[in-house]
């Protein structure tokens, strides 16, 4: 395999984020489940990398098969894409009893956002190093241990202090979203299109849309990731 190294940090490459995520419980999916949820999410990221990075070919990697790892070149846009992630998963049903619709669950993963340098690329994400993935690494070990879902770790105290209590806030908003809602928020957030136009996507009326964006906080989490993009936008 031919690797390409980079001895100095190329421009464009001083502030990146690498995102690294694992499948919450992925040891109890069975072989049907995995492939359910592994072809969704790679759905997602198709659907994510034209729809909100702009860009044909997706840059997210899995391993391992129940992890995965991009680096996003536009650190400013790495919130949303943890977010549209997690409601994709989110809005994934596992029925416990097929007689029994109302008892279900649904999947969710851990994932870091890892802002900084690249000092070295490899033809694969996951075998690349620098700054941002060493920051994505250290989180992602933190909320293995704090049993929490989404966290950042940036070059910068100051928004680190900030972004940590907003990642939680936010983290304790997503964890509770049903499916219907996180369908709703995924739809809504990644083709930014009007309620109308969304609501008949998903076969439902606008005020019932609007019910389920209102219960999942979307306005809330519409002005973290707007306050988000500013904060790297100008440390950037």
């Amino acid at each position: 395999m031919e690797v390409i190294i980079y001895r100095h940090i190329l421009p464009g490459m001083n502030n990146v984020a690498v995102i690294t995520g694992d499948l919450v419980k992925s040891r109890t999916l069975n072989d049907k489940d995995r492939d359910y949820v592994l072809n969704n999410l790679k759905d997602a990221f198709n659907e994510i990398s034209r729809g909100v990075l702009s860009i044909d070919a997706s840059p997210f990697e899995v391993f391992r098969g129940d992890s995965f790892q991009a680096r996003i070149d536009n650190p400013e846009q790495s919130l949303l894409v943890v977010i549209l992630i997690r409601a994709k998963l989110r809005s994934l049903i596992r029925f416990r009893d097929m007689k029994q619709r109302s008892n279900y669950e649904t999947w969710d993963a851990r994932i870091s956002i890892g802002l900084g340098s690249i000092s070295y690329i490899s033809q694969k994400t996951i075998e690349s190093d620098g700054e941002a993935f060493r920051n994505s690494g250290i989180i992602l070990d933190q909320l293995k241990d704090n049993d929490e879902r989404m966290g950042i770790k940036t070059p910068w105290k100051d928004v680190n202090d900030e972004l940590v209590v907003s990642f939680s806030f936010a983290d304790s908003i997503i964890s509770k979203w049903s499916p219907s809602q996180a369908e709703a928020v995924y739809q809504y957030f990644l083709h930014r299109e009007t309620q109308n136009i969304i609501a008949k996507e998903l076969k439902i009326s606008q005020p019932a849309l609007l019910k389920r964006l209102k219960r999942a906080s979307s306005v809330s989490l519409d002005l973290f990731i707007k306050r988000f993009n500013n904060l790297i936008l100008v440390k950037k």
